[in-house]
């Protein structure tokens, strides 16, 4: 008996009755990404950036004697330095506004800046673990320790109300302060995300910073009247983006403060500069954090 042949199209076999080759001849390049964030996808990381800042406040004062009083006497140390240096030696005036409440706006300001930069710049490398082994949201780290800042601002800020209640230089436009507050978060962040996306590769941003800190707090008008200046030292600090930050905040909190349009103006546009380059810079860096950290 005979078996009839088998057909060469039912054993997978070309026209000519050629098997298939056992691997595909195509080539396939692998490239790897160059974004992966998108700012869309923020809003779905709140939960993640709140459960961080609150641990990020927590340790930060943990095993620490005083705690969270810190907050206050870490202002009122600069507000006595700035009262001997500058309105003991320097005779520094502020037109009708008492100098306590005129340093301590100031102060809010830059205090919120100053823990946001200490904390923020070196949150990636601090949360190590989670860059390298599980997928959490890399932008929730710089953003939590922003947000873990903000009672910085607050204590320093409600004591700067308080004095210009008590002095009666409290102005109607205290109304505007939440969008001051806006302000600052969105300025504060975009420095903060380029610094700590900076620091993953070098090293050395961390170790300048705190020599940064302590030189810029005389670069901004904390303690000392934008009027009081030289034209070119005024024009120099004009440039600092928490200058006009400043000015704006004098504005709304004092009633009798006349503020310099040009250094808000300046900040303003740097703001918006400096907000988009935080993201692209980190949203950048973000894919070879794992690797270089």
């Amino acid at each position: 008996m005979t078996l009839p042949s088998a057909d060469p199209n039912a054993l997978g076999r070309g026209p000519d009755g050629r098997l298939p080759p056992l691997e595909d001849p195509s080539e396939r390049v692998i490239v790897p990404a160059k974004r992966r964030l998108k700012l869309r996808h923020l809003p779905r990381q709140w939960e993640v950036v709140r459960v961080l800042a609150a641990r990020d406040f927590k340790l930060k004062y943990q095993q620490s004697l005083l705690g969270p009083l810190w907050l206050i006497f870490q202002p009122l140390a600069l507000l006595g330095a700035f009262l001997v240096a500058f309105k003991g030696l320097g005779n520094v005036r502020t037109s009708n506004e008492p100098y306590v409440v005129f340093t301590l706006v100031g102060l809010s300001v830059w205090s919120f800046f100053q823990a946001s930069m200490t904390i923020g710049t070196a949150s990636v490398i601090t949360n190590l673990n989670y860059v390298r082994y599980t997928p959490c949201p890399r932008p929730a780290f710089p953003l939590a320790a922003t947000l873990a800042s903000l009672p910085s601002c607050a204590v320093v800020a409600l004591a700067a109300i308080v004095g210009a209640v008590v002095t009666g230089h409290l102005s109607p436009r205290i109304v505007l302060l939440p969008i001051g507050l806006v302000w600052l978060f969105v300025l504060t962040a975009g420095v903060v995300g380029i610094s700590a996306a900076l620091a993953v590769r070098y090293r050395d941003v961390i170790q300048a910073l705190p020599f940064l800190l302590q030189v810029g707090v005389f670069v901004v008008p904390v303690g000392y009247s934008l009027a009081g200046l030289s034209p070119v030292v005024r024009t120099i600090v004009e440039l600092n983006p928490l200058t006009g930050l400043i000015e704006a905040w004098r504005w709304m909190i004092l009633a009798c403060y006349d503020p310099r349009l040009a250094p808000i103006a300046i900040s303003l546009a740097l703001t918006g500069a400096l907000a988009i380059a935080g993201w692209r810079i980190f949203s950048r860096l973000e894919t070879t954090m794992a690797d270089e950290i």
